[in-house]
């Protein structure tokens, strides 16, 4: 057999050729299209997941609470069914973060306090000092004097225990060292605000005293329970007015 012969037998058939780059071809299109496909219905996934966004069920609260409101009146957490409510913890004694803690949430009264559905809550850290009439007077003199902010005290043991199980807010910690209860006070607590809805339903914590993302942490607060008053709404609708990106 000659070279030239060997060779024309080791060559593929034009047709064979042909149907084999067709194939490739077919192949890549496949792919190509398939992956279009795939990220156009992803994008349109996230847009209407963002535009319909809602703020998480993070928890639920189980049981009930038993309080004394600083009118001296026997309120329950459970009177609140159908309100939506910021919830902090503070106490009177605080020398610095509670009073500043009150002054966010009097922007929320201010904002949000003309809506019937909405409430606020703060629970006090030190129920034993903290009596009714100790409440009113702090609240009066600082200026957060609202008939829709209930400022709660009661038994220590049994606020302590529901603020961890049900809000699971952190465990508070009493401050030991004479030296720096001058300037933190006596006891270390959870600085974040929860944000309630009108089935119980925690739907966010909101670290609002962090140095760092305070301001961001407000912003996202605010949004939050914006959607959460407005089933309706959407966040297209807002979101112009809070500055943070959309969730993702």
């Amino acid at each position: 057999m000659t070279d030239e012969t060997q060779n024309e037998s080791h060559e593929i058939p034009r047709n064979q050729l042909i149907t084999w780059w067709g194939s490739i071809i077919g192949v890549c299109a496949v792919i190509i299209f398939g992956s279009i496909f795939v990220t156009r219905a992803y994008l349109e996934r996230r847009i209407y997941e963002v535009e319909n966004y809602r703020p998480p069920h993070v928890a639920k609260l189980e049981t009930d609470l038993d309080l004394v409101n600083r009118d001296g009146s026997e309120v329950s957490l459970g009177q609140l069914r159908d309100k939506v409510y910021v919830v902090g913890y503070q106490y009177t004694e605080c020398p610095v973060g509670c009073l500043g803690m009150a002054a966010l949430m009097k922007l929320l009264d201010e904002e949000y306090g003309d809506d019937p559905n909405f409430r606020l809550v703060s629970i006090s850290v030190d129920p034993e000092g903290d009596t009714p009439e100790k409440m009113n007077t702090w609240v009066k003199e600082n200026g957060v004097d609202s008939e829709d902010w209930w400022f709660l005290t009661g038994d220590s043991e049994e606020i302590s225990k529901y603020m961890i199980s049900e809000f699971k807010f952190y465990a508070t910690e009493e401050v030991t060292d004479p030296a720096m209860i001058p300037s933190v006070g006596e006891f270390a607590h959870d600085q974040r605000l929860a944000l309630v809805d009108g089935g119980a339903n925690i739907r966010g914590y909101y670290d609002v005293m962090n140095v760092g993302r305070g301001e961001l942490e407000l912003q996202r607060l605010r949004m939050d329970l914006r959607l959460v008053l407005n089933p309706d709404l959407k966040l297209s609708d807002i979101r112009d007015e809070f500055a943070i990106e959309a969730p993702e």
